[in-house]
């Protein structure tokens, strides 16, 4: 956390700095922004590096670091355990991506307010992100002491705190859905205005499906942490493709090439691959527990 503190801070001083040219630093514009997110990037690597060095924490495993013969079996366990999981979040990456490159069919406006609704969704899916983390950690701390009673009453705990903060976000979405893009324009330009008012009025929309898909990308991260936890991988990654690529993909393609409904229609079609996302790995990790409670 403060690794990524002190990232930021670094990236924002120093994106300012270089895009806008201040002091006797040249204006870079883009590059500037570009450089600033390396050298933020790399700051970070330095202190998580000099933090395990120097930790007392650390001490008795990096003093005990050597080189040996590579033990072939651990690495194949970390690349069947690790594979499979990269995978899951390549198919959403891979999903969101392809909602960018579908609103670029449709016009530089649809695409700015895509993106708006994107940066804003990715800000609200970091806690789900680090409840993933939570639940992947718990989960696997109470499967090691094969208690499998506890198991589920802690991922069910923590699958109820991601949908309250969920259902917080879907809420403020809603109600700040015409003020929340206006963060990311300038409406002071009136040569540029018209197409402002577009994007603020895509953007609003979408922030309306944004925030109900809120709960279910929430809960999907979860569910996901909760199963690799559990050390099952495998399925979910087939789940993530069918939810993403076979139904989710399709949907948002025909909707927002299709139809009149547009940028709305790829939001839609994201609403419901994450949808079935959810509802197939809490089904999953159901089985799962099932069978360690009943078996």
């Amino acid at each position: 956390m403060y690794a990524t503190l002190i990232g930021n801070i670094i990236n924002i001083i120093l994106n300012y700095f270089l895009i806008f040219g201040v002091w006797i630093v040249p204006k870079l514009g883009v590059e500037g922004a570009a450089i600033g997110s390396l050298f933020s990037r790399v700051s970070m690597l330095l202190f998580m590096a000099l933090y395990v060095r120097f930790s007392p924490k650390f001490v008795a495993y990096v003093r005990g670091i050597s080189f040996q013969k590579p033990q072939l079996n651990l690495f194949r366990k970390i690349f069947k355990l690790g594979f499979p999981s990269a995978l899951q979040m390549f198919f959403e990456v891979l999903f969101f991506t392809a909602a960018i490159w579908l609103s670029g069919f449709l016009g530089k406006n649809p695409q700015a307010a895509n993106q708006i609704a994107l940066n804003l969704s990715s800000m609200t899916f970091m806690f789900a992100m680090g409840l993933g983390v939570t639940a992947m950690i718990r989960v696997g701390n109470q499967k090691g002491k094969k208690d499998s009673l506890r198991l589920r009453e802690v991922a069910y705990s923590i699958f109820l705190l991601i949908f309250i903060f969920d259902v917080f976000f879907c809420l403020l979405f809603l109600s700040l859905n015409d003020l929340l893009p206006w963060i990311y324009l300038d409406g002071s330009n009136p040569l540029e205005y018209t197409n402002v008012k577009e994007v603020v009025h895509i953007a609003s929309t979408l922030l309306i499906v944004s925030a109900f898909f809120q709960i279910f990308d929430g809960l999907q991260a979860v569910v996901l942490g909760a199963l690799r936890g559990l050390q099952d991988v495998n399925i979910p990654a087939w789940i993530t493709f069918f939810s993403y690529g076979v139904f989710g993909f399709p949907i948002a393609y025909y909707l927002g090439i299709h139809t009149p409904l547009g940028a709305t229609g790829i939001w839609i079609g994201l609403l419901l691959g994450l949808t079935a996302s959810a509802l197939l790995l809490f089904i999953r990790f159901r089985y799962l527990t099932d069978k360690l409670l009943f078996n």
